[in-house]
């Protein structure tokens, strides 16, 4: 059981959330999330969120093996001690959560994935990782997260048509409500008190047969893929056009309509250059917030 000290925001913490990669392609610098570290020094959120990959098997690098060091070790020094010296220098109050990504050269790829297995001394409550996919509660907000690019591969697989009324049609947010009204997945984490787990039949991931290049473990998705109940955020990181949306879900035949904003902070590194990430202040309900994409 992991335990997390509280955080002491009356309402959901501002948080900062990027995807990797966190590195162009043309070194293992690590320059954008050298940046996003600064960035974060310099309007302090509570919460930032890190999405992988980290160690990321597609770089071109990596892929050609003219490393000299191991997976692990790129991880550990060029990830986590940039993390450890951002976690010191904020103090006690800031909270880092790693999700790890099926394109991360260093940990299980099979989906779904375990959490990193990370123990920095003297900073495991405030440095911690997710399963992918994951969620987790901050000050009874629930956020959920899954790095695989479901929104790219939703969209080459449906089908749809331009409405009778003419009215416009918004593709991410239809994509997006694809996921959480096949509601599959859930592993909560309480960041005010201890680390449990709890499972539910029936998606994180709705599309079968997986689309290619996806590792999907079917012994292990019927109960990693719930999703119990609707989160207030969820965050879906993609090759797609960054986007934060607000989407509103049932309300059919008596049923509570929900709101949950959607998020895709984009990609941190694009290539030999910055990419994006996002910002989001969330002060207790979808219309009671403020959310930007950030370029570095």
């Amino acid at each position: 059981m992991y335990e997390f000290h509280c955080l002491t925001d009356q309402f959901f913490p501002t948080k900062a959330e990027s995807s990797g990669p966190f590195t162009t392609t043309d070194n293992l610098f690590f320059e954008p999330l050298t940046e996003l570290l600064a960035y974060a020094r310099r309007k302090q959120p509570q919460l930032l969120m890190l999405l992988g990959p980290f160690v990321d098997a597609e770089h071109p690098h990596i892929k050609k093996g003219t490393i000299d060091t191991s997976y692990d070790e790129v991880f550990h020094l060029e990830i986590l001690r940039r993390l450890q010296d951002y976690v010191e220098y904020m103090g006690s109050e800031v909270r880092v959560i790693l999700v790890p990504s099926i394109r991360d050269s260093n940990h299980d790829f099979v989906f779904p994935q375990p959490a990193f297995d990370i123990h920095p001394p003297d900073l495991r409550y405030q440095i911690t990782s997710l399963t992918n996919p994951g969620m987790f509660e901050a000050n009874q907000v629930k956020v959920g997260c899954c790095t695989v690019d479901i929104l790219k591969q939703l969209s080459g697989e449906e089908m749809s048509r331009i409405p009778k009324d003419g009215t416009s049609n918004d593709r991410m947010s239809r994509l997006a409500n694809h996921i959480l009204n096949q509601r599959r997945h859930v592993v909560l984490y309480y960041l005010c008190g201890n680390l449990y787990t709890s499972y539910n039949t029936d998606g994180f991931y709705p599309l079968y047969p997986p689309a290619e290049g996806i590792p999907l473990d079917f012994s292990l998705a019927p109960e990693a893929l719930n999703i119990t109940s609707i989160p207030e955020i969820i965050i879906l990181p993609s090759d797609m056009k960054y986007f934060v949306k607000v989407l509103s879900l049932g309300g059919n035949e008596g049923e509570e309509q929900k709101k949950c904003i959607c998020i895709n902070p984009g990609r941190l590194a694009k290539g030999e250059g910055g990419g994006t990430f996002a910002e989001l202040n969330y002060n207790g309900s979808p219309d009671m917030m403020n959310a930007s994409i950030i370029g570095i």
